[in-house]
């Protein structure tokens, strides 16, 4: 039972790896007609000029914003077929389901556009302001500036799933809020942590820009845990 259980669980994974692939493949071919305009609006938004430091580097790099962004596109389908493939493990129901996927859309989204609004343009600022002085001059590749600012738009749209993560891990019966609640101190530890490793700079500001909203986030994640174990628990003594 136990094999056939791993042997459908891999079947699945590559039925969705192939689609997502196909799915990606088509987005990214896509952005590839857009890459100059999406990489105008980055540097519109931070304000800054980049340069090409070899000949085919703009077209790589526009090449690498292409895959950046047909996958940014594409995520709503990649997290149906997410839901579609491996619905029977999370044990949730139709209508979860659905809620599950609209969740986690617009949560990354979110994150994304938070990064992209506040972010990157002050991040970036503070990086170019901290290096400038004793006559030296920012001189940022095209390269490094899509590679910098795609990860940081992926790190936040990702870091802002974590209510439907932990809701989903309660649904597996893999958590419980209690213990959530219990450990708290330690996942404020790790937010910290992960806040400066994840943001451009070393100042609190900027780190408190991923730091708040991750705790906050977490505790709503914990928050819709209790209420969705207290409804499991009134469920089950109906039914018993």
């Amino acid at each position: 039972m136990e094999r056939k259980r791993i042997t459908d669980f891999l079947e699945g994974l590559k039925r969705f790896a192939y689609k997502a692939l196909v799915v990606v493949a088509v987005s990214s071919v896509v952005s590839f007609i857009f890459s100059k305009g999406l990489l105008r609006l980055l540097l519109q938004r931070v304000g800054i000029k980049v340069y090409y430091l070899s000949l085919p580097e703009v077209l790589f790099s526009s090449v690498e914003l292409s895959i950046y962004a047909g996958v940014f596109f594409a995520l709503p389908v990649i997290i149906y077929l997410i839901w579609h493939e491996f619905r029977s493990a999370t044990g949730l129901k139709t209508s979860h389901g659905y809620l599950f996927i609209f969740s986690s859309i617009v949560l990354f989204y979110v994150g994304s556009i938070f990064c992209y609004m506040v972010v990157l343009p002050s991040g970036i600022k503070f990086l170019i302001d901290f290096g400038s002085g004793n006559n030296i001059m920012a001189m940022i590749s095209v390269e490094r500036f899509v590679i910098f600012c795609s990860s940081m738009v992926f790190a936040f749209g990702i870091t802002f799933e974590i209510p439907v993560v932990l809701l989903l891990l309660s649904r597996m019966g893999i958590v419980k809020a209690k213990t959530l609640t219990k450990t708290r101190r330690f996942a404020i530890l790790f937010i910290a942590i992960a806040s400066a490793i994840i943001t451009p700079t070393p100042d609190v500001y900027n780190m408190m820009l991923l730091a708040v909203p991750m705790y906050i986030l977490y505790e709503i994640g914990i928050l819709l845990m209790k209420i969705v174990e207290k409804k499991d628990e009134k469920e089950n003594i109906i039914a018993g």
